[in-house]
């Protein structure tokens, strides 16, 4: 899906004022970066490293695994794409709704799809084989499993090949990593993310962690320096101060519990319940991408339109928490919004 995400400012010639579209950590920017980046400027003129080696070291090191166990991605959507190539032609189960790109990834390579309500996922389903994939925290919906509930799942399919993402796991305090699951189940292949919970979407980068093997098949059919010399370093310089660049769980999660009670008092808004920082908004009147016109074109605040997650609808829109001075500017033209509309 090269269109049809959160973050498309870029289509609109309105000037945007505040962006809820978006899954990122909207405090992430670092001067400090941007003059890193700016003082490793040069090394543009080589290539870089083939496989982002000196970033994979660290990754590895971060999180306490081998560096064999890790491939460093440009951004997590390379990993999906790198998974479904290696299993050309297999089945695949998506627990839905979630991010496109894992369909997507699966059609280019042939793969059977089948699809699984979240509602209907018990730590009891049983797959025939395959993979499934699972969002966990999951976009768009914020929703949750257990580690517990996930590892009674990979222990009942060991015939299948779990496919979880944690590109947001830094955005709650309800759950944390399955990587310890890793040693015991060598049936898991997770995906993390560098880009949103250290807000550098536009550099892209991700990895993947998984048993050597895995790895190493997976590995045969990456392209070497997707990852650019740029990213590689930034990646390196946020990772070793990566306390000062997570986003502060606790104070995020205060702020959007007083922004879903605010938008909460809104008539012809139903709130969604979500375990992160990003949430799912059903409208009773008006659809998604109507709403999203409006408040481009009256407010310049740019919403996540989200009919297009497979097992939504037009009534669908998913925000995330900013500022609460922004968060403000949402509250009010929505509350304008919604009495024009009674």
């Amino acid at each position: 899906m090269l269109h049809g995400h959160g973050d498309d400012a870029y289509l609109y010639k309105h000037p945007i004022k505040a962006n809820f579209s978006t899954n990122i950590w909207y405090g992430g920017k670092s001067e400090d970066l941007k003059a890193f980046i700016q003082d490793n400027w040069d090394k543009i003129h080589a290539y870089p490293e083939a496989a982002a080696e000196s970033l994979n070291d660290l990754i590895a090191q971060d999180q306490a695994v081998g560096a064999n166990q890790v491939i460093t991605c440009n951004g997590a959507t390379e990993a999906f794409y790198l998974i479904a190539q290696t299993y050309h032609s297999k089945v695949s189960t998506i627990i839905i709704p979630t991010f496109a790109e894992y369909e997507d990834a699966c059609k280019v390579n042939k793969h059977q799809l089948n699809f699984l309500n979240w509602s209907d996922l018990k730590s009891t389903t049983l797959f025939a084989e395959g993979l499934v994939w699972l969002c966990n925290p999951n976009n768009p919906d914020g929703r949750i499993v257990e580690k517990t509930f996930l590892e009674t799942l990979l222990k009942n399919n060991p015939n299948c090949t779990f496919v979880v993402d944690e590109a947001y796991i830094d955005f709650t305090d309800a759950i944390s990593s399955a990587i310890d699951l890793l040693d015991v189940c060598p049936n898991l292949i997770l995906v993390k993310s560098l880009t949103k919970n250290f807000s550098i979407p536009g550099l892209r980068l991700g990895y993947l962690i998984a048993n050597r093997a895995m790895v190493q098949n997976i590995q045969f059919f990456k392209p070497p320096w997707t990852v650019n010399s740029i990213a590689i370093e930034a990646g390196k310089y946020i990772l070793q101060r990566k306390d000062t660049f997570l986003p502060p769980v606790k104070q995020y999660k205060s702020d959007k519990k007083e922004f879903v009670e605010k938008l909460a008092q809104i008539p012809g808004l139903k709130i969604w319940p979500s375990k992160t920082s990003y949430f799912l908004i059903e409208l009773e009147k008006s659809s998604a991408s109507e709403l999203k016109k409006h408040l481009i074109s009256e407010f310049g605040l740019l919403i996540r339109d989200a009919s297009n997650f497979r097992g939504l609808n037009e009534k669908f829109i998913r925000v995330a928490t900013l500022t609460k001075e922004k968060n403000q500017l949402l509250i009010d033209a929505l509350t304008q919004w919604s009495k024009s509309n009674l």
